[in-house]
């Protein structure tokens, strides 16, 4: 049982381990204790030696511990010093005889409760003592295990991954932890002082803020999820609680904030559920193209059986080549449309990209026109890949278009292939979900108009264009998403 649970506990044997080789200094110790045992219980063991006192404590539980020290004998500095190293900490009162004041400032600095002469000890001096030793020892437990306390949650919010602000109850920033200053860019003496309006984004109505102040001021604890600003400007959204901490009196004195960065979490979210409708678009393409594909062979085959059998001046005749070549048009649609539903039929070979890339370079300068500046730069050190050359062809002539219609005065068109290597650092970056590892990555830029931020999100959604009308089909961009797909890439702007 602890020091201070005996001094709690009604009623509680003291447990005392008196040190020291006179037999007389025991019996009277012991007869004054006996005397006294209705108002302090307590029960004394004797250690002729502080070898022998080493040995009892290490074989049971002490509550207090009397020294007898001879002037000049720093046995018991020594075994005060050997029970702090091993933790234990007893309340140890030193009976000296005419010991100097040095002797006994270093018995007490190195851990002693009290010192007392023996000469003229009585039982109400002893008990006085003993119970004075007792409270302040307990006094000092239940400080120090405060500071523990105290020092593990101070540990705790300083390693938080969580963002903690703490706040008076006039909403003034007393503490930010540093999770917050990595997350907002803000220090802690830049947030310190200020009021968390400086993370106001501007993107929610003014009812939330409102709402969170009214609920933690009769709630207690108020939840939210917030768009936020951070220094640099950059927006981030945080899952934060509020929570009021009052005094004694049930006033608010503080508020402590605790958040959660979602900016990632949400991303990733929105990545996999447009993957996801991507997905439901190209099953249900890829099952419309097929029967469609079918419909259009039987009306190509007929047309072209009729052709045959009329004259080639005949009105007829034109009527007919306007059917096959809207029949033609047609399959090329569903062509696009199985490749953006990755159903394409694909001859896979090993192979290096520079000379496949190499050779279709040349014919996509006829496709963008002279006035655009078309440049290939091949990679070195370029490993062999399992591709398609018909769809590596159709990826890039999809690109070149885009370029082409961006850069209608002109520009320049630039493909490039490399070998990378995606790290964490790499995939935080471009903000997207790929596994880490060793890729080969062909990009193609230009200096055209670039893509609205409204936009972007949707330039691989299939029949999704701002091109005027009858000016594109929407499916370029939703066939490079396809193809890369069929093979097992990835894809982003």
């Amino acid at each position: 049982m602890s020091t201070a649970a005996q001094l709690e506990a009604s009623p509680a044997v003291l447990h005392v381990l008196l040190v020291g080789n006179q037999e007389e200094d025991f019996f009277l110790i012991r007869e004054i204790l006996e005397r006294h045992r209705n108002v302090l219980p307590a029960e004394l063991d004797h250690a002729c030696s502080p070898e022998e006192a080493k040995a009892l404590l290490q074989q049971s539980q002490y509550d207090l511990v009397l020294f007898e020290h001879e002037t000049g004998d720093d046995a018991a500095t020594k075994l005060l010093t050997d029970c702090l190293q091993s933790g234990r900490t007893i309340p140890f009162i030193v009976l000296t005889e005419q010991a100097d004041e040095q002797a006994v400032a270093a018995i007490v600095e190195a851990g002693a409760s009290d010192c007392i002469e023996k000469s003229p000890l009585n039982g109400a001096d002893l008990l006085r003592t003993i119970r004075c030793t007792l409270n302040l020892h307990a006094t000092r437990q239940k400080r120090r295990l405060a500071e523990d306390s105290l020092r593990k949650l101070s540990c705790a919010v300083e390693q938080s991954a969580d963002t903690i602000v703490i706040t008076n109850s006039d909403g003034i920033i007393e503490y930010v932890n540093p999770a917050f200053e990595a997350l907002t860019g803000y220090s802690s003496k830049e947030a310190v002082g200020q009021t968390p309006s400086i993370l106001t984004s501007g993107q929610q109505a003014p009812a939330p803020y409102r709402e969170l102040w009214e609920t933690i001021s009769v709630e207690n604890v108020r939840h939210n999820i917030l768009v936020n600003r951070k220094k640099n400007g950059e927006l981030y959204y945080v899952d934060e609680s509020v929570s009021a901490i009052r005094d004694d009196t049930g006033r608010i004195t503080h508020f402590v904030s605790n958040g959660r960065d979602l900016t990632k979490r949400l991303h990733l979210e929105a990545q996999l559920l447009q993957a996801q409708e991507m997905d439901a678009v190209g099953r249900l393409a890829g099952g419309v193209a097929h029967d469609f594909n079918n419909l259009l062979t039987i009306i190509t085959s007929y047309s072209e059986l009729a052709m045959d059998s009329v004259l080639p001046e005949s009105s007829t005749m034109g009527r007919l080549q306007e059917i096959l070549s809207a029949a033609r048009r047609a399959a090329e649609l569903t062509r696009q449309l199985l490749a953006f539903s990755r159903n394409q039929p694909q001859a896979l070979r090993v192979a290096e990209l520079n000379p496949v890339v190499s050779g279709i370079v040349k014919t996509l300068h006829r496709l963008i026109g002279e006035d655009i500046e078309l440049t290939f730069v091949p990679g070195a050190g370029m490993g062999r890949i399992r591709l398609d050359p018909v769809q590596i062809e159709q990826i890039l002539m999809n690109l070149a278009v885009n370029a082409r219609d961006a850069m209608p005065q002109g520009g320049q068109c630039t493909i490039e292939t490399s070998n990378v290597i995606l790290d964490e650092e790499y995939v935080c970056q471009k903000k997207a979900v790929i596994p880490k590892g060793r890729y080969t990555a062909p990009t193609i830029s230009d200096t055209g108009s670039g893509i609205s931020a409204d936009h972007l999100p949707h330039i691989f959604d299939p029949f999704y264009t701002t091109k005027p009308w009858g000016k594109g089909t929407g499916l370029g961009l939703a066939t490079v998403y396809g193809i890369v797909k069929q093979n097992h890439g990835f894809v982003w702007a």
